[in-house]
């Protein structure tokens, strides 16, 4: 039997096996730090596996490892918005999905002042 899923994403996605680790303030203010995987990400966010309790709404900040030769990870932040429990048979990792928070603030560039030119007359 073949059952149809809707796609709720609106970016294509990309499977990849990155390590990732991330950290998030949990409901009663304690802090959650854990080393674990990225198994696929897109433009607009990404899933990750977790074995802490994660819920939906807490904002993460990753810190992703490509398989490039970079001097420092890619860190960026993502809101959880779906958490799957049910990701594997013993039920040891959470499939965590979140969604890419854009920074609000972005590079100014500040015109440049032009300076009359002096000469030497007066």
């Amino acid at each position: 039997m073949v059952v149809d899923v809707l796609e709720r994403r609106s970016q294509q996605r990309a499977r990849v096996n990155w390590p990732v680790e991330f950290t998030a303030t949990s409901t009663n203010h304690k802090l959650i730090h854990e080393k674990s995987k990225l198994v696929d990400y897109s433009a607009t966010g990404a899933c990750l596996l977790t074995m802490s309790s994660v819920q939906v709404g807490m904002q993460l900040t990753l810190h992703i490892s490509l398989p490039v030769r970079m001097s420092r990870p890619l860190v960026l932040k993502g809101k959880v918005v779906r958490v799957d429990e049910n990701y594997d048979v013993a039920r040891l990792f959470n499939a965590v999905a979140v969604r890419w928070v854009l920074s609000s603030r972005r590079p100014s560039i500040a015109p440049m002042e032009s300076k009359p030119v002096m000469s030497g007359v007066n």
